[in-house]
């Protein structure tokens, strides 16, 4: 979609401004960027800006620009689904999880002898991630951290899915947008299926698995052009990757690589920062961070106590409350009676660091 010059009357919240075509004064946008508050509307008014140029493609759907009366939005807004608890969802989300994994298992050697695959049906099974994560996103986000795969592309395929529709709940993205989002990421790197048959046993990078995969998935009749096009940005340059899904999909392969490498969360949120503004969005990254937490479930940490804790969900608020599951003392290098600890109601135990378990020599299987 071609960018557009608008008047900043009618500059509308949510929209991204690429650059001030007009104004009275000296001001420079140094970093493109939306305009998500009325504060920051108004501060370009109040310095002078009479017109930008702005990426319509690019409009954030967070942000309710209709005109309607406030009587009639509040009526057609849509009711907001109920929260259930984590421990409510993670049985849903487990078999939500074990549908796509069997989806993709019946759908890549088809891919791989281009026969025709049931794009309907893949977006149905797909979407189960989706609804899993409206109920409460955190259960998925703990399977996609502590499931073990034998095979390593269905491992990183779950876990891309998986992350891509969290952060599509984070965004609140429409329900169509984040289907189409959530398959991308499901079926990005099936390329590799290819790589693998050539080569087998030698390493592949993101162009490579992405150059096989386009011309693989563009043979099937269903396929949406936007999943084209986010596989085949998601591994290019920050400048070259053009629409919102891209954008998206870059972050969540990084991020499911570099955990899937044996990183935690923290060292995986510090190798998203270190490619911000090269291959990865800055304002984006700083939302996807937001989503999976300071310390993301399935993230093993260990309390000043000496106590291990597996994180299982998040505090909304407090990015170092989490709740836990302990079940090892460190110090004392002995097993401890499995027990729930939501660190925002008490202030006794505080989290120290991430742990590895392999310096305990334990299983993280052993404890889930």
């Amino acid at each position: 979609m071609a960018l557009q010059r608008v008047a900043i009357d009618e500059l509308q919240l949510g929209s991204y401004v690429v650059a001030v075509t007009r104004q009275r004064g000296d001001v420079v946008v140094k970093d493109a960027g939306w305009v998500r508050t009325t504060e920051a509307l108004a501060l370009l008014k109040q310095k002078g800006v009479l017109e930008v140029e702005i990426d319509p493609a690019k409009q954030l759907p967070t942000v309710d620009t209709a005109v309607e009366p406030i009587a009639e939005a509040k009526t057609a807004a849509p009711a907001k689904a109920p929260r259930i608890s984590f421990e409510q969802e993670i049985s849903k989300a487990e078999l939500a999880f074990a549908a796509n994994a069997q989806s993709l298992q019946a759908n890549f050697p088809k891919l791989l002898e281009q026969d025709e695959v049931d794009f309907h049906e893949l977006s149905s099974v797909s979407n189960r991630l989706l609804e899993s994560t409206k109920r409460n996103s955190q259960a998925l986000l703990f399977l996609q951290q502590v499931s073990a795969q034998n095979d390593v592309l269905l491992q990183h395929s779950l876990s891309c899915a998986c992350l891509m529709a969290a952060f599509a709940a984070r965004l609140k993205l429409p329900a169509e947008q984040a289907q189409i989002y959530t398959l991308a990421a499901l079926l990005h790197d099936t390329g590799a299926l290819h790589l693998q048959q050539l080569y087998p046993n030698q390493p592949y990078v993101d162009t490579d698995a992405a150059s096989y995969s386009i011309p693989m998935l563009q043979q099937q009749p269903d396929c949406p052009p936007e999943l084209l096009q986010m596989i085949e940005e998601h591994c290019l340059s920050l400048a070259q990757q053009q629409s919102l899904g891209g954008k998206m999909l870059a972050i969540v392969n990084s991020y499911s690589k570099v955990t899937a490498a044996g990183k935690n969360s923290l060292q995986a949120a510090a190798s998203l920062k270190k490619a911000e503004g090269k291959t990865l969005d800055t304002e984006l990254c700083a939302e996807f961070l937001q989503c999976v937490g300071l310390y993301s479930p399935g993230t093993v940490v260990r309390l000043k106590s000496g106590k291990l804790g597996l994180v299982l969900e998040n505090h909304s608020q407090y990015q170092d409350k989490p709740k836990l599951k302990l079940f090892y003392h460190s110090l004392h290098r002995h097993h401890l009676p499995a027990k729930l600890l939501d660190l925002s109601k008490q202030n006794e135990e505080v989290i120290e660091a991430c742990a590895d378990l392999k310096k305990y020599q334990l299983e993280l299987q052993h404890y889930l």
